[in-house]
């Protein structure tokens, strides 16, 4: 009985502390979250906790910054410019561009001199393929930094591609204008040469980067670039082909061979919009030039994308071509027609008329226009290629 009597004892003890223990558990209400914080709290101040994000972001654990940066914010309400880095630079480390962008230029806003921080803001939106904020970016660099041969030669690249052609040729004489290295330029050409003979790709690439700036409309300095980055395997091959697009935007060739590179990298859609800008400038530019290649690609962007439709169009078109000195207006607008929604169609019934019947060419016109809209968001034509802003209608 009494060894019983102990036992309930102990058992009483056991369940007392036990629920002592627990009483402060359960009276929790707060998330998780904001208990880390709270005990953050207990401990560091601000210029700490700032640290302590910037660790978590270098040593690849973004995710886990964003909890010291939130009791960082309510430590200083009053946040500076280095808040907003620390917060851009998590963003960026897990893939989030356009939140970093938003994090850094609240940044330079709150501190303008961070050159390097403009730069880098500018040069994801690039990569975003959105030249209008990376323009602005890049003026507002210049506006500290004029004479920045480099970023005068983006400025450049970039106006032309929103459609600002005075911005263009204003910054593409500015280049030209400095003729500091215009002697050495049969040396310079004679490196690249010998450099490219032995595949010294990464001499190449140096040299073409650094002297573009003086010589931005020196095709060979792009021909030699396209090749050392083709050579290195170079993630930063694109750009090239998108520079020399942008300098040679009339012509034909640049956009058929950024096209293909497209096409090997099975960006088919993307390609489609450089063989489009190829056909266009053809028939814009380049009356008489034989249309076989640039016709033939795009309609291995079509099969690519399955669309069986545009495939037969493009069938109908080689044959028109073919046959354009015995071709009568009837039969022109039959096989529009026939394939009506074909932007390619379209722009070769317009070419037809355009010289023939101003009214009949304002007609398709509008017909492409029409089409152009019900297929913008499908084909994303407002994306797509380095003069995505412009309509292409003739």
């Amino acid at each position: 009985m009494e060894l019983r009597s102990r036992r309930i004892w102990q058992f009483t003890v056991l369940g007392t502390s036990l629920f002592l223990f627990c009483l402060p558990i359960l009276g929790q209400t707060d998330a998780p979250e904001q208990n880390s914080r709270k005990s953050i709290s207990s401990f560091y101040n601000y210029e700490q906790v700032l640290r302590i994000a910037e660790e978590k972001i270098t040593t690849d654990t973004p995710a886990k910054a964003f909890d010291f940066l939130a009791k960082a914010k309510e430590l200083n309400p009053e946040l500076d410019y280095r808040f907003f880095n620390l917060l851009g630079d998590a963003h960026l480390k897990l893939g989030q561009s356009y939140q970093a962008t938003e994090a850094y230029e609240e940044s330079i806003r709150r501190n303008p001199e961070q050159l390097d921080l403009i730069l880098t803001i500018a040069d994801i939106h690039e990569t975003n393929r959105k030249p209008k904020d990376a323009l602005r970016l890049t003026k507002l660099y210049l506006e500290k930094k004029p004479n920045a041969k480099y970023r005068l030669f983006i400025a450049a690249i970039l106006s032309r591609q929103v459609g600002d052609e005075l911005g263009y040729e204003g910054y593409i004489k500015t280049l030209e204008s400095d003729t500091s290295f215009r002697e050495e330029k049969d040396a310079l050409q004679a490196s690249l040469s010998k450099y490219l003979k032995v595949r010294k790709w990464k001499e190449v690439e140096e040299l073409t980067v650094r002297y573009l700036p003086y010589f931005p409309r020196e095709e060979g300095m792009y021909e030699s670039l396209i090749l050392a980055r083709r050579g290195k395997k170079s993630p930063d091959l694109e750009s090239a082909y998108r520079w020399v697009c942008t300098i040679y935007k009339n012509e034909t060739r640049y956009f058929t061979r950024y096209g293909v590179f497209l096409q090997e990298s099975n960006r088919s859609l993307e390609s489609l919009a450089s063989f489009r800008r190829a056909y266009y400038n053809l028939l814009k530019y380049h009356t008489n030039s034989d249309a076989g290649e640039i016709i033939f690609l795009i309609r291995q962007s079509y099969a690519n994308l399955g669309r069986e439709k545009d495939t037969l169009a493009i069938d109908q078109l080689v044959k028109d071509f073919k046959n354009r000195k015995n071709l009568k207006d009837e039969e022109v607008e039959t096989h529009q027609l026939t394939h009506r929604k074909n932007r390619e169609v379209l722009l070769f019934t317009i070419d037809w008329f355009k010289n023939k019947n101003t009214n009949k060419a304002n007609y398709y016109r509008k017909l492409l226009q029409e089409r152009d809209f019900e297929f913008e968001e499908q084909e994303f034509l407002n994306t797509m290629g380095p003069f995505s802003l412009e309509k292409m209608i003739l």
